[in-house]
């Protein structure tokens, strides 16, 4: 399968900060070639730089945020495509080979010589490794990992089309479901790649790939299960540090969503409301019981109500034959301002509004913090959705009034 190049970049970043544990300094020596190179030369010409390209060898700090340091470097041409990088290293960790304007790869010095064959044009072997079993299991991790990504990333894109399409609740269901089933994937595949793994450098770098993904539970206890097997290792008590910091972030946020979703006025009954329109009249909205009804607070000083009331107009006009009705409810100071932007913006529904400003009574009922914002009442007076804009308002309401 072809590998993301991109995840590839973003996994080796990952291990910046937590990639190595302490060793007396050794001799580390990486040999390898670059095959197919006069094809890189024109598919990648950004990697050439006088017909050659540019070989680094870094080591990654651990624990700090400095960045890699360079070890070694040379140059390989079309006539001349192997290459020998060395150095002497102080930790067992990580060690990166990066083509100039190019890919990273990513290595464990486990073992004091390593060979690497570099394929850009290949789709099922990008690189080799030989040499260092830690290395092969990073790559073979690598390969699988890329694979499940992209399908994942293809699942999420399709969904997102979908959605914009407003399309029917079933594809909805089944691109859910398939989105779903595709981060599930990752996770499984990440937790099986944790179990196989024999190399503290490895568990680390799976864990940091994997960490956005995995669910809040296992943020702990996957960490915790690859201390037991390497109680001493200072980069996988690195990563559970970040672990913990993300748990406690990701904590957080489902508190803030659940306070959020307690202020909510989805589920509740619609709060009584009687303003006047435009001649005077006194008009509630227990006179659109029995129909869907869209209270839609904006107004005509509001920048972005001015620019949502395009998709309310689509939106009232597409289904007003459908047991729906709009009240526009206007946080307006001057009448006249008011009724202009009825009118440009041609809002065929009924308005109301006490030309109270902020001080107005459908503020203090509904307690909005701003505008535009909206409520879907049901024909039994109970609301069902709320801040419903553009794609989203016509997808709700084809979903209710089909």
């Amino acid at each position: 399968m072809k590998i993301n190049l991109k995840l590839l970049m973003i996994a080796v970043v990952t291990t910046f900060l937590f990639s190595c544990r302490e060793k007396s300094g050794s001799h580390f020596e990486v040999s390898g070639t670059i095959a197919n190179i006069e094809k890189i030369a024109s598919q990648y010409p950004a990697m050439f730089r006088k017909d050659s390209i540019k070989v680094y060898l870094y080591e990654v700090p651990f624990g700090s945020d400095l960045p890699p340091v360079q070890l070694d470097s040379t140059y390989v041409t079309t006539t001349h495509n192997s290459f020998t990088l060395s150095a002497r290293v102080q930790h067992i960790g990580m060690i990166d080979i990066m083509l100039e304007n190019g890919p990273m790869i990513p290595l464990v010095n486990d073992e004091e010589k390593v060979t690497v064959t570099i394929d850009l044009d290949s789709r099922d072997n990008f690189y080799s490794v030989k040499g260092s079993p830690a290395s092969q299991q990073l790559r073979d991790f690598i390969v699988g990992y890329s694979e499940r990504s992209s399908a994942a990333e293809l699942a999420f894109k399709n969904l997102d089309s979908l959605k914009l399409r407003s399309s029917s609740d079933s594809l909805l269901l089944g691109a859910t479901n398939k989105k779903n089933s595709s981060v599930e994937a990752i996770n499984s595949y990440a937790k099986q790649s944790l179990a196989s793994a024999n190399h503290p450098v490895v568990s680390a770098f799976i864990l940091g790939t994997s960490s956005a993904t995995l669910p809040l539970n296992e943020l702990e206890s996957e960490p915790n299960k690859q201390i037991e097997k390497y109680p001493s290792d200072q980069s996988l008590s690195f990563v559970k540090k970040q672990f913990d910091a993300r748990k406690a972030q990701l904590a957080q946020r489902d508190a803030s969503a659940s306070q959020q979703q307690q202020n909510s006025w989805v589920g509740k009954k619609a709060p009584q409301l009687i303003l006047p329109d435009a001649k005077g009249k006194n008009i509630s909205l227990d006179a659109f019981k029995g129909k869907y009804v869209l209270v839609d607070f904006w107004a005509s000083w509001c920048k972005p109500c001015r620019e949502e009331n395009p998709n309310v107009v689509k939106a009232f006009n597409q289904f007003k034959n459908k047991n729906f009705t709009i009240l526009g409810v206007s946080l307006d100071k001057e009448k006249e301002s008011w009724l202009q932007a009825i009118k440009d913006d041609q809002l065929a529904w009924t308005h109301v509004s006490d030309l109270a400003y902020w001080d107005s009574k459908a503020v203090d009922a509904y307690k909005f913090e701003g505008i535009p914002y909206n409520v879907l009442v049901d024909p039994s007076g109970t609301i069902i959705a709320e801040n419903l804009r553009g794609n989203a308002l016509t997808g709700k309401l084809q979903e209710v009034l089909q």
